[in-house]
């Protein structure tokens, strides 16, 4: 057996058996200000790099993040096409304190946490794996241990860190299987009165589940072959399911050309108190807003 030691998970460690590939994800959502402006930001964070976004409230555009965290200290690097700027903050516990900064001005940024770290709840993480299976456990701070026998069919153990249910407490995924643009998890949502993790049979079963933190959502999304996208998500007492296709006309030369025409789709909006809902037709922007680019989520 050979033990690989992740150094940026300060409070986790790896065991791989036949030098398999293992990552640690975590991913937490975050309200703050830059200066007196309203933020919304979503920070996964990776082998002490982070590919994250954030948007102001008020105007709703998703502008993407990239960092690295080292110890307590905090950089971030965000690049539109009109602007660059960079953040440089302080961690401490679940507030981010630091200063925004681009060529042109300087503002206070401040941040707090929407969920704790799984590293205020467990110390160790070991994964055994062999032919037929792979078995994670979890050594818990106070010294209790959980163990996770699954089966999956990727080369890479994917473990993820992420509040699902929004209850302010890390909750676990591991990557099932990955079958180009869809992709299944195994989830746990962790159970403080039990302080375990217990198994999410609902949130497994949805194809390449996103969580919504701005939304307090989790969209499921599948492609069915090149053309054809279908997506759900629950917010409040609303179930909101959408389909779109684009269709398309090929002719060969000398290699195939594809022209997207036609597109259609449609959303339904289900209230699930009255069982009623309410059928509309959705546009290719809309959709893509909607299900596909979706603000709040990860950003993975």
């Amino acid at each position: 057996m050979e033990r690989i030691v992740v150094a940026t998970l300060a409070l986790a460690y790896l065991h791989i058996c036949h030098a398999e590939n293992a990552s640690v994800t975590e991913i937490i959502a975050y309200k703050g200000k830059i200066a007196e402006s309203d933020i919304f930001m979503t920070l996964p964070e990776i082998n002490g790099g982070i590919v994250g976004s954030y948007h102001y409230t008020r105007y709703g555009t998703t502008i993407p993040l990239r960092g690295s965290i080292e110890k307590n200290h905090i950089t971030l690097t965000e690049k539109t096409a009109y602007s660059e700027a960079e953040i440089t903050a302080e961690f401490n516990s679940r507030l981010i304190q630091g200063i925004w900064k681009s060529d042109k001005a300087s503002h206070s940024f401040r941040a707090s946490a929407l969920s704790k770290s799984y590293k205020n709840l467990i110390g160790g993480i070991d994964v055994f794996k062999n032919n037929e299976s792979t078995k994670i456990v979890i050594t818990f701070i106070d010294g209790r241990s959980q163990a996770f026998e699954i089966d999956t069919l990727t080369d890479t153990i994917s473990i993820f860190f992420e509040d699902h249910n929004f209850d302010g407490l890390p909750d676990l995924r591991v990557l099932e299987t990955s079958n180009g643009s869809n992709r299944t998890y195994i989830v746990w949502t962790y159970d403080p009165s039990k302080r375990a993790f217990e198994h999410s049979k609902e949130i497994s079963m949805l194809s390449s589940p996103k969580v919504l933190h701005s939304e307090k959502a989790i969209l499921s999304l599948s492609r069915d072959g090149c053309c054809r996208y279908i997506a759900s998500k629950s917010v409040g007492n609303e179930k909101h399911s959408a389909e779109y296709e684009y269709e398309y006309e090929y002719e060969y030369e000398y290699e195939y050309e594809y022209e997207y025409e036609k597109p259609r789709g449609v959303e339904r909006v289900t209230n699930v108190r009255t069982n009623t809902t309410i059928t509309n037709s959705i546009s290719q922007e809309e959709f893509e807003q909607k299900y596909l680019t979706p603000m709040g989520a990860d950003g993975l």
